[in-house]
């Protein structure tokens, strides 16, 4: 299993990597083990908010209307969630970087990194920062399936502005 702090390792997986059967585009998704998690999460949650409402509807427990915000809230934020994830994706069409609304032209790219990275207030992970010409700063957390692809797809069209730091 790859060690997620040793960049070396990872440097040289990329080294050794081999673009098999070139494309004209890929698509870029989530990798699978954190659908999975953050899926029992979410259904965890969902079935918490059910229950609850499923409990004042039957008058086992008192209503008020506080828990209906809450509960209301909780199913809302449950499926905008699972909706981001699934909605999730990264394109590489030719030289260009397409997701959500940021599209990059690989020829303008200044500068990209790969590297270990705060993600939130305690968590790290790996991630891709690329810089354009215009000073514009884009990073993507390479939690998607096949990483290695995207950054060699990178790596190749940038050519020697890749770096992976240690």
């Amino acid at each position: 299993m790859l060690n997620l702090y040793n960049m070396e390792i990872y440097k040289k997986k990329l080294e050794e990597y081999k673009i098999e059967d070139e494309k004209n585009m890929y698509i870029f998704r989530v990798n699978k083990r954190y659908i999975i998690s953050s899926s029992i999460f979410f259904v965890m949650l969902l079935f918490v908010a059910f229950y609850s409402l499923y409990k004042g509807l039957r008058g086992i427990e008192r209503l008020t209307f506080f828990k209906l915000i809450l509960i209301g809230v909780l199913i809302v934020y449950t499926l905008f969630s699972i909706w981001i994830i699934f909605k999730y994706k990264i394109i590489i069409k030719e030289n260009m970087i397409i997701s959500d609304k940021t599209q990059i032209n690989m020829n303008k790219i200044k500068e990209a990194t790969v590297k270990i990275d705060r993600i939130s207030v305690k968590k790290f992970d790996k991630c891709l920062e690329i810089i354009t010409e215009d000073k514009k700063r884009i990073k993507y957390r390479l939690n998607m399936e096949n990483d290695l692809l995207f950054v060699k797809l990178v790596q190749k069209y940038t050519g020697d502005k890749l770096i992976v730091q240690k």
